[in-house]
């Protein structure tokens, strides 16, 4: 007798399964952001959402696994983003510079989506090994991503000869997530004006003095 096909016991998603599982990970993003990790509870996550605490593990077995998937999903649309900016090479860096700097802080404009990204840089740290290791490799792929961006601004010579591309990095993401720690926007700016002035910071001090005249 020949063995089942192993493919046919695979259980596949349906769409109303996608559409309450997004809903789930919503609601623990903003009880992860509201509460912290270890505040947070999957009895808190159930009551968000008006079910009862055992039909959550229908989504998702633990709270472990929750933070593990909103991390998750929070950067890799980070890095999905990011790699159309990297093929968009025509556009002058000064353009893609500050693109990036939009596809990291526009998020915040929308909840829960800015939850997911303060939750990531926030909490990540607390996952269990394995998951935090997952994580922290698709971190580091999104970091790479920018560092990316920039030797193809010196390649080009739009961006200082001299630039240390990973200090610029982290000068990037220092500044970009400053703003995405606090809780709460500043009352005096909106995203967008946050995305022009710190694009402007950032491409002061990298591109090359006669490119920066020009766009003076």
């Amino acid at each position: 007798m020949s063995k089942p096909d192993a493919r046919e016991n695979r259980w596949e998603p349906t769409e109303r399964w996608e559409r309450r599982y997004q809903e789930v990970l919503d609601a623990a993003a903003v009880e992860f952001a509201d509460k912290g990790y270890l505040g947070a509870s999957t009895k808190n996550i159930a009551d968000r959402l008006s079910i009862r605490q055992a039909s959550l593990y229908y989504y998702l077995p633990s709270k472990e696994a929750a933070l593990a998937a909103v991390c998750e999903r929070g950067v890799r649309a980070f890095i999905g983003n990011l790699r159309s900016i990297l093929e968009n090479n025509q556009a002058p860096i000064a353009d893609r510079v500050q693109a990036a700097v939009a596809n990291h802080l526009r998020p915040l404009a929308e909840q829960p989506y800015a939850d997911y990204i303060r939750v990531f840089l926030r909490h990540r740290h607390e996952l269990p090994p394995e998951p935090r290791a997952v994580v922290a490799r698709l971190a580091r792929e999104y970091q790479g991503l920018i560092e990316r961006l920039f030797e193809d601004g010196v390649a080009r010579g739009e961006l200082r000869a001299d630039l240390d591309t990973h200090l610029a990095t982290l000068a990037f993401l220092g500044l970009c997530n400053s703003v995405i720690s606090n809780r709460s926007l500043p009352q005096s700016s909106t995203v967008d004006q946050i995305i022009g002035e710190y694009a402007g910071i950032l491409c002061r001090g990298m591109l090359q003095a006669d490119i920066r005249q020009r766009r003076k």
